[in-house]
């Protein structure tokens, strides 16, 4: 298994991201909000991931910096078993920060393993567009 995030894996596109949001299912668990829609793109991995820390909820820009680095750090070393639940499906995964206060590891660890959990029961065979 390899434990890397590379820039292949992470959705980046103004064009996904904007469809994602106008499309997406979502999933809460406090403090993050999941927003997930299958999608179609080249890549060896099923899934391309984005992490958002609202400006509005953190002034500032190292506290911001410090939650997203912990999101991140938790799904690079949890994604492997939502790449295998997701098999031949890509999705785009967006997981967005709820709270107001700065959040330490085991919190953050905790509520976007649920969020992972849940995703790998959902069908996306309904999800899919037609």
């Amino acid at each position: 298994m390899n434990f890397t995030f590379t820039k292949i894996e992470r959705l980046c596109s103004k064009k996904a991201i904007d469809d994602l949001f106008a499309n997406g299912k979502s999933k809460t668990q406090f403090p993050f909000k999941l927003i997930y829609k299958v999608s179609e793109f080249e890549s060896p991995f099923p899934a391309r991931a984005m992490f958002v820390v609202p400006k509005k909820k953190h002034k500032r820009a190292n506290k911001r910096n410090d939650i997203k680095r912990r999101m991140r750090e938790v799904y690079r070393l949890n994604k492997h078993p939502l790449y295998e639940s997701l098999k031949t499906q890509k999705i785009d995964l967006m997981f967005i920060c709820l709270s107001n206060e700065e959040l330490e590891y085991p919190v953050i660890e905790k509520s976007m393993l649920q969020l992972m959990e849940t995703l790998t029961r959902v069908n996306f065979s309904e999800t899919k567009k037609e």
